[in-house]
């Protein structure tokens, strides 16, 4: 058996406290004290993954959403009570296992980002020293707001799981779930990518915005570094107690303590609403329904115990046992409504921790922002505490990982955590191509947006123009006076009239033109004054009365105090046999005339929004733009930015005296969807022949038929060689037409007769205008009755043709048509309602101009224009047409109050589901206004 050889024996040496000193210095040195020493390690999370999930620590996984704002603080009542209804299930839908944080960051953004956004490239024209002046106007409303401010709404939700692919599974159906609960609440959100999130973590860290995110998932391998460092900031420094600084900035940590009984849904919004940079965390955490009830049954069984042993107190001491101290009473009768809510109404409890995270340059800066948040808080009678000694964790509770490090929470039920309605007031700021519209009545921001990014860019401007009958005279500059029906019969086109100054408080001389008839009723409000006046108007129309606020007529009543020192001693409804002319006129820079007595009245400007929009898209953008034009507003406007104008006339004579003629029976090749572009073409000379020999009941089926044969020989020739000289014009419809057998070939071709041979051929020409310059408006004033329809259903055919032309150019194409509602009636309407279904796949978008609101209505087809349309710009409203919009537009009477005796400039945008009051004060003392309101006489250079 082999001898197992002895260890010698180990010798043992005990240690002195001084070795053992230095060997707990060592290992403290390996092990360090936990306290971070970098910027990194102060950031709390293990690993961001492209996905979007973020594993925070070993057990715990996260993602975020972001959401859009809604106009909730805008809403009615009904609507209000739907969202924090829709909130409340929203809230019940998170478990306890759940992990919910809305983080609200406020941060200054890259100033570059606005320039880039706000400043119009120049496009080598004439006109580069407008687009210069016009980028000026922008930084001066973008000085003005708030818009250096961006707001961002996150939603992070957290579960714990020991598996991350477990844990990545049931995230995403949260998140879909979450999804569906935005969509029913009207919200648009996205879930973040890591790159998103990643990105959201460093514009916190670098809240001064100038510095740009930089980051890609390949360089993490090359560089070894880890997606911490592409985010962290120079240096945290937590030394103070009551602050830190993050980077260059200061900051503050504070909690909210609630102490009202009962908060206000605008506690959220005012801390929102904070011209500074300010992150708002709100921590969520649901506690288990049945603890939740189990909890109060204990509180209450403890509040009994203390109320047992006040009565007995109450008895030993000789007073009434029902005496009790009024907060046993309180608590325990809270206690018990508590239970009973928890019990049968939906309700739950949930853990909320409400953080506010102050950031500022200086010191001093930062003490306001803080004062002005206490003060906030104070205003809902709660209290805003900094968190001394726990500036670290409160901000790191603040970033949106969906973690909480605070441990002080408050116990609420799902009504009372609804309260903080996430949502305050939409903002509308797009960069690209986008047009400015004025700024937000409620924030003061810019308002920015593009048609295209619409799903459906169609648009309606609506306004209700005030009308003055034509007796009604104006106070000239020169000291004279002229009535409406004078002014209108010189044919003068520009006049110095007298119009208050709202800026000064003075009357003033101001430059007025387009003395038009506005429209014809045979309804009027008339106003009989103190001194024998007698105001006859329509009821629409707006007076200054002598707070010098606008009213409208409809809304003035006996006794009632106008401007001039005037008083309304009696007012009445007139209705009238018949229709009569009503007039108006345009005083741009003051949208006010002073009449003969020195009574102060408005004017509209629903085509000087138009031609604003107008104008924006020719300086901004490359598209072409078309012009219907009833009445000769735009001419003028047009040749001023060197587009075309076709003035159709029944002498077949432009403005210049020579001849201007359109075709109607132009094609060309993409036409139609179809590869036969004749089949689409015939629908349109179908609805030309409609109105020439329709009749009341329309053409009969064998007379469409003998017109749909004539179309397809006409073009037969022509399509096998399309020679632009061999167009197909209305006689070659006619004879095609003659030379059929059939009477109702001879019938039509007889009613075509007058539009061929007759006074009425100036559609049987081919098209010698230019309609390929990109800015085009067709001016139709002077047809006649007999024509102007005819007239109308052209021009359209004549857009359809641009479109197509440009769709297959991938160029967009906008289309202006005033005086919309006449566009509404019989073969045209139906041929505006394939304008609106077709255009936006087209690549146009069609905009009507309007006061007509009840004609949108006039039959169910029609009314698919209202619903096609995207974009609506809403000025001052009559009654009746308010009272439309609001039912058709789900539009509150909060808002609704934007379209009620508005001011120029003063209005609702809808821009899809985004509903903004806006108000647009634009500058006269410009060149760009002076060519929007280019007259005749300076368009001709007079």
């Amino acid at each position: 058996m082999p001898q197992v050889k002895k260890q010698p024996a180990r010798a043992t040496h005990k240690l002195t406290a001084a070795d053992k000193r230095q060997i707990n210095a060592v290992i403290r040195r390996a092990k360090g004290d936990g306290k971070p020493r970098t910027a990194q390690q102060s950031i709390p999370y293990l690993a961001m993954y492209p996905d979007g999930l973020c594993r925070v620590t070993d057990k715990v996984f996260s993602k975020s959403i972001e959401f859009s704002d809604i106009s909730y603080q805008l809403a009615g009542n009904d609507e209000k009570t739907a969202t924090f209804e829709n909130l409340c299930d929203f809230y019940n839908y998170f478990d306890s296992s759940i992990a919910v944080q809305f983080s609200f960051v406020n941060l200054f953004g890259n100033p570059e980002d606005y320039r880039a956004a706000i400043d119009i490239p120049p496009q080598g024209d004439d006109f580069d020293d407008v687009r210069a002046e016009y980028s000026g106007i922008l930084r001066e409303g973008y000085d003005k707001g708030a818009n250096e401010i961006i707001k961002r709404k996150y939603l992070s939700f957290a579960i714990e799981n020991d598996s991350p692919q477990a844990a990545k599974a049931r995230l995403e159906r949260i998140e879909t779930d979450i999804h569906g609960h935005f969509r029913v609440l009207g919200s648009k959100d996205a879930t973040l990518s890591g790159h998103d999130r990643l990105k959201s973590l460093f514009d916190i860290f670098h809240p001064d915005g100038k510095e740009r995110f930089a980051f890609d998932w390949g360089w993490l391998a090359k560089t070894g570094l880890s997606t911490k460092d592409f985010i962290a900031p120079t240096s945290f420094t937590f030394g103070d107690s009551r602050t830190f600084r993050m980077g260059n900035k200061i900051g503050a940590a504070s909690f909210l303590q609630i102490l009202a009984p009962e908060l206000n849904d605008r506690l959220l919004a005012d801390f929102l609403d904070m011209e500074s940079s300010v992150i708002v965390s709100l921590h969520i955490r649901s506690i288990d329904q049945t603890e939740a009830i189990k909890m109060v049954k204990r509180k209450i069984t403890d509040l009994d115990s203390m109320k047992i042993a006040e009565q007995k107190k109450a008895v030993r001491s000789g007073y009434d046992m029902d005496i009790l101290p009024s907060d046993l009473s309180t608590y325990g009768g809270e206690a018990k409504n508590l239970l009973r809510d928890l019990q049968s109404r939906n309700e739950r409890m949930f853990l909320t921790t409400f953080l506010v995270i102050n950031l500022a340059d200086t010191k001093e800066q930062l003490e306001n922002n803080v004062f002005t948040a206490a003060g906030i808080a104070q205003k809902h009678n709660c209290a805003l505490y900094r968190l001394d000694n726990q500036q670290e964790k409160a901000l790191m509770s603040a970033l949106p990982l969906g973690m909480n490090y605070v441990p002080i929470e408050r116990g609420l039920t799902t009504s009372s955590t609804a309260i903080f309605v996430p949502f305050t007031t939409g903002e509308l700021f797009q960069t690209g191509e986008a047009l400015y519209y004025g700024r937000n009545a409620l924030s003061g921001n810019m308002i920015m947006a593009d048609r295209k990014r619409l799903k459906n860019p169609n648009g309606l401007i609506l306004g209700t123009p005030g009308c003055l009958c034509g007796d009604v005279r104006v106070r000239l500059a020169d000291g004279g006076t002229a009535s409406f029906a004078e002014l209108l019969e010189s044919g003068i086109k520009e006049l110095q009239v007298k119009a208050y100054d709202e800026q000064s408080g003075q009357i003033v001389d101001a430059k007025a033109f387009d003395v038009r008839v506005s429209k014809k009723t045979d309804e009027l409000k008339q106003i009989f004054l103190e001194d024998g006046f007698v105001l006859r108007c329509t009821g629409s129309h707006l007076v200054m009365d002598d707070k010098g606020e606008f009213v409208q007529s409809s809304d003035i009543c006996e006794g009632q105090r106008l401007s001039g020192g005037h008083i309304a001693v009696r007012v009445s409804f007139l209705k009238l046999p018949e229709k009569i002319n009503v007039y108006d006129m345009t005083v741009p820079k003051y949208f006010n005339f002073v009449l003969e007595n020195g009574l102060i009245v408005h004017n509209s400007g629903k085509s000087f929004s138009a031609k604003r929009e107008i104008t924006n898209a020719f300086l901004i953008t490359t598209d072409d733009i078309l012009i219907c034009d009833p009445e000769a507003e735009y001419a003028p406007l047009v040749e001023r930015l060197k587009g075309q104008v076709i003035r159709l006339s029944p002498t077949g004579r432009g403005a210049d005296g020579k001849p201007q003629y359109v075709n109607p029976m132009d094609i060309n090749l993409n036409y139609s969807d179809e590869e036969n572009p004749v089949a689409l073409k015939s629908d349109f000379i179908l609805s030309f022949c409609e109105v020439v020999a329709g009749g009341r009941d329309g053409l009969h089926p064998i007379e469409k038929t003998v017109i749909d044969k004539a179309v397809r020989n006409v073009y037969r020739e022509y399509l096998a060689d399309p020679d632009p000289a061999r167009m197909p014009i209305l006689e070659d419809l006619y004879n095609a037409l003659k030379e059929q057998p059939e009477i109702e070939a001879q019938r039509v071709a007889a009613a075509l007769e007058i539009y061929v041979h007759g006074s009425l051929n100036i559609f049987n020409h081919r098209t010698n205008v230019d309609i390929s310059n990109r800015l085009v408006c067709f001016d139709i004033k002077e047809l006649g009755k007999q024509l102007k329809t005819l007239g109308m259903l052209v021009i359209q055919d004549q857009i359809w043709n641009r479109v197509t032309v440009n769709r297959a150019a991938k160029k967009a194409t906008r289309y202006y048509c005033d005086e919309f509602h006449l566009l509404l009636k019989g073969e045209l309407g139906g041929w505006s309602v394939e304008i609106w279904k077709r255009f936006r796949k087209w690549g146009g978008i069609p905009t009507g101009i309007t006061q007509n609101i009840k004609d949108l209505l006039a039959s169910a087809e029609i009314e698919n224009i209202f619903e096609n349309s995207d974009f609506l710009y809403l000025l001052n409203q009559a009654a009746g047409d308010r009272e439309i919009l609001c039912e058709k537009l789900r539009i509150s009477p909060k808002q609704a109050g934007y379209i009620t005796h508005s001011e120029a400039g003063e209005g609702l945008i809808i821009y899809g589901s985004v509903i903004l009051p806006f108000v647009d004060r634009f500058p006269a003392n410009t060149r760009l206004y002076e060519i929007m309101t280019t007259r005749p006489l300076e368009a001709s250079g007079a």
